[in-house]
């Protein structure tokens, strides 16, 4: 069964003039915001003088149309109406020019945001290289693992083979037994296995008299432990089930992603892959990583300029497309990792059905210990609501 832990890694890029501020600013804060409210403070600055000119050209065609409803003269109101014609143009002209510095600073958003995320993701693969605490979930639902269990477990397989020529149900367990295999190699310990252990572990009990009073003893204690076990294990097993889909749609965001860094960065962009991998995604260096960024960054808006003068006419409708596309990726992943949350506080719940259980609580002490250290660990990386705000605000609007 697999399972995800995530430390993740960003990455970021902006203007090439604020590579050094952005570097040495607070590290504690996410470079990819810092990068981004940097794009965001010149595009806002260019936003801001356009709409000053914008408000000039207004106030200028409000006098001219003030000058034409007043004058007499026929000459001069045919003056005045090309004037007036021309600062519209002007106006237009104003109002196209920011239209290609939101687009600008959008699609470069989207690239950063791509890019981000092939570091992002990436980790997410390397997940079982943390497996303390699942490590331990699986001994707590091993009884071999308990003490005092195989000794006893070896007087029971012995009760096994006496009788099981003349017990069918003793006979069904011996055959389970051989098999699934020895428990102490971590047979899966649920479901009809568990069920008839039990059964032959409650017929063991009946089988013993007053002179076994000690064996007897130890085998009830012994049955009620499987039992403890058995169910803990059913319980644990319908949490692990979810990890199933969330590895499902962790490899569809993968496959999307490539596709959306080959839409972006070779066919549009005219990157090289293997120069993005080496450079970017394989680049230990963090300044050598945020200065290739940055360069992918220039690209990007260059490209938008580019495509409004050769296709002015239809020149947005890709870029759309494909902001929308690294949007909806940003969201996926977010809310793949509300899910993963969600999973972990499903065994706070687990570990809290069976903190008191006597057999139980000791183990379950020592899971809580494991667990909060990935929790820990995921919380301090990922916040999930937040990471989905982003992503729904990671454009500007007209």
């Amino acid at each position: 069964m697999h399972k995800i832990y995530f430390a993740a890694l960003f990455v970021f890029f902006g203007s090439i003039s604020a590579s050094a501020q952005l570097y040495s600013e607070d590290q504690s804060a996410s470079v990819t915001e810092q990068v981004l409210k940097e794009l965001n403070r010149e595009r806002s600055l260019l936003s801001q003088n356009l709409e000053f000119r914008i408000k000039e050209i207004d106030t200028k065609i409000t006098n001219l149309d003030e000058s034409i409803r007043t004058s007499n003269s026929a000459s001069e109101k045919v003056e005045k109406l090309l004037e007036r014609v021309k600062f519209l143009e002007q106006r237009q002209e104003e109002i196209d020019k920011n239209t290609v510095s939101v687009y600008k600073y959008n699609y470069s958003s989207a690239v950063l945001n791509l890019a981000s995320m092939e570091r992002e993701i990436k980790p997410l693969s390397l997940f079982n290289s943390s497996r303390e605490f699942y490590s331990t979930l699986d001994k707590v639902s091993n009884p071999m693992n308990y003490d005092g269990y195989q000794q006893w477990f070896g007087k029971f397989k012995g009760y096994i083979e006496e009788e099981k020529e003349d017990d069918a149900k003793l006979e069904a367990l011996n055959h389970m037994l051989q098999v699934t295999g020895d428990l102490a190699k971590g047979t899966p310990f649920t479901g009809m296995f568990a069920g008839n252990l039990i059964d032959g572990i409650s017929q063991f009990v009946g089988s013993l008299n007053r002179r076994d009073k000690e064996l007897r003893e130890k085998s009830i204690k012994m049955l009620k432990l499987t039992t403890s076990i058995s169910q803990f294990t059913h319980d644990k097993d319908l949490i692990e089930t979810e990890w199933e889909g969330i590895n499902k749609n962790l490899n569809e965001l993968k496959e999307l992603q490539q596709e959306a860094i080959e839409d972006n960065l070779v066919e549009i962009l005219g990157i090289s892959r293997n120069g993005f991998t080496e450079k970017f995604t394989n680049e230990t260096d963090a300044k050598k990583r945020t200065q290739y960024i940055l360069d992918i960054s220039k690209i990007a808006e260059n490209k938008i300029v580019e495509e409004r003068k050769t296709n002015p006419e239809n020149w947005k409708q890709e870029y759309h497309d494909q902001m929308l596309t690294v949007q909806n990726l940003k969201i996926r992943f977010g809310m793949l990792t509300f899910r993963i949350l969600e999973n972990l506080e499903k065994y706070e719940k687990l570990i809290a059905k069976y903190e008191n259980d006597p057999f139980l609580k000791d183990e379950m002490k020592n899971l809580r210990l494991k667990l909060d250290l990935v929790r820990n660990s995921f919380e301090s990386t990922f916040n999930p609501q937040e990471y989905i705000r982003a992503s729904n605000e990671m454009y500007i609007v007209e």
